[in-house]
Order: C-alpha cells, then sequence, then structure tokens
C-alpha cells in the first residue's frame, strides 16, 4: 500500500514539476495553481505513504537508504509549502519541485523488502535525530535555493536585455531575506539533530559521517555569526549558503564508512 501511495505521490509531483517549469517559459499565473495543487496533493500522498509505512513496519521509516531519500524529498516538500505561505514565491519551486521528485522517483527506483529494523536504531533519540537534521538539511535547501535566486537575478540586473527569467524571480532583498530566515530556522534544527545523535550513539566513535556532520555544523555557524555581526548580506551571503549546502550533499553522499551508526548511507 505504502508503495502504490508513493508512486502516487510521483505522479502529482511530476504534475507539479512540468507546470511549474511551463509557468516559468509561458509567465501565466494559472498553469502555477495547478503546478501548486500537484504539489500539495503529491505531499499528502507522501505524508500518507510515509505514515502507512510506519503502521506496516511497526517503526519509523527512516532506517534504510530509500526510506530516507523519500522522508528528504517529503520534508523538502513541506519547506516550499510553507515558505511559499509565507513569501508567494513560484520561482522557487524550479528548484524545489526537481529534487523532491529525482528523490522521490529514486526511493521508488530502489525499493525493497523491508529488513529487520536493527536493535540499535530503536530509540527515542534516533527518532528526535533523524528528523531534526532533515528539516534542518530542508531549511539549508531553501537557503541554497534562495541565494542562486540571489545571483541569478543579480545577473539580470546587470543585463540591458534581462532574460524571461528575471521576470519571475523575487527581488535581492527578497531573496537575502528568504535566505536569512531559513538560515535562522535551519541552525537550530542541526543543533538539536546532532545533540540527539550525540545522545543516541554515547559512548560513541568518531567516523567520517559525524566529522563531516559536524564540520557543516561549524560552516553554518560561522555563516550565522558573519551574519548578525558583520552584517554579511547579498552576494557573499549567497555564496556562503551555496557552499554550506554543497557541504551537506557531500556529507551525506561521500561518507560511505563501514561500521557506521548509519546504515542507509552503506
Amino acid at each position: 500500500m505504502s508503495l502504490l501511495l508513493l508512486r502516487l505521490t510521483i505522479a502529482f509531483y511530476s504534475v507539479g514539476l512540468l507546470h511549474s517549469f511551463l509557468t516559468i517559459i509561458t509567465r501565466k499565473k494559472t498553469l502555477f495553481r495547478v503546478a501548486l495543487a500537484g504539489i500539495s496533493l503529491g505531499f499528502l500522498c507522501h505524508l500518507l505513504a510515509f505514515s502507512v509505512a510506519w503502521f506496516e513496519t511497526g517503526h519509523p521509516p527512516i532506517s534504510e537508504l530509500q526510506e530516507v531519500l523519500s522522508f528528504f524529498a517529503l520534508v523538502i516538500v513541506l519547506a516550499f509549502l510553507l515558505a511559499y505561505a509565507r513569501y508567494r514565491l513560484d520561482s522557487l519551486s524550479v528548484f524545489v519541485f526537481p529534487l523532491a521528485f529525482i528523490l522521490t522517483l529514486a526511493a521508488n527506483l530502489t525499493s525493497e523488502p523491508s529488513q529487520p529494523f536493527p536493535e540499535m536504531l530503536g530509540s527515542l533519540w534516533l527518532y528526535l535525530h533523524v528528523p531534526f537534521i532533515f528539516l534542518a538539511y530542508a531549511a539549508f535547501f531553501v537557503a541554497f535555493a534562495s541565494g542562486l535566486m540571489y545571483l541569478i537575478q543579480e545577473n539580470e540586473l546587470k543585463r540591458r536585455r534581462p532574460q524571461a527569467f528575471y521576470y519571475r524571480l523575487p527581488s535581492l532583498e527578497v531573496c537575502d531575506e528568504l535566505g536569512y530566515r531559513a538560515l535562522s530556522i535551519g541552525f537550530p534544527l542541526l543543533t538539536l539533530g546532532l545533540v540527539a545523535g550525540v545522545l543516541w550513539q554515547a559512548p560513541w566513535e568518531l567516523d567520517k559521517k559525524i566529522i563531516a556532520s559536524f564540520s557543516t555544523w561549524i560552516v553554518y555557524a560561522i555563516l550565522i555569526a558573519y551574519r548578525l555581526s558583520e552584517g554579511l548580506r547579498g552576494r557573499r551571503a549567497a555564496w556562503m549558503s551555496i557552499l554550506g549546502f554543497i557541504l551537506i550533499l557531500a556529507a551525506f553522499f561521500g561518507t560511505r564508512s563501514q561500521g557506521s551508526a548509519h546504515p542507509f548511507i552503506q
């Protein structure tokens, strides 16, 4: 049942993805209503698929690669819907929808019969660690996307003849504000996630993934500190948000160590 719901999710996400790009190309606002409806229905199906998988297995579906990919897509769409409710930025969908679709499709293609839930994962701290971490990643992806939009918009403003995408992008001020708000939400969530991870694994030994995760935390701590103390804004803040998310991807996909406490990266 959960697999069927996941495939229905992919269908709705594909509708949202297609119409979000058509909105940018044609500049017809009515098309984005279809995109928003598709992504919203997809989110509801996705949330239901996650809940059904939890009921079917008796544990949160966060222990295997396909489950983690699916959960990441779910929280990214959630982050988009929250950001859209506040800023009404349809241009943000061009960055969010492709990633959500790809992650969900990958989760479906790699789906295998659920393995026995490892005893070491049956901890309350794990159930806090994973959601906090991936909610933080979703917020940082919004900051990453806002950084990209800032740089694109800045480049377009320097052109004598801006391209069509220019007219769908928010102002530089809105891009910068969205990036800062996303960072201010993501950093506390990342901190809570890492604390929960430490309590879950205690006593623990360092592996490459743990080192990479704390390195990412340091990068974002520096970025937040600079924004608060030095008033870091604009181009430099955008580039740092982009760099921070690249480091997140490197930490998630590039640290595949045997014996890790993170079985989904094996």
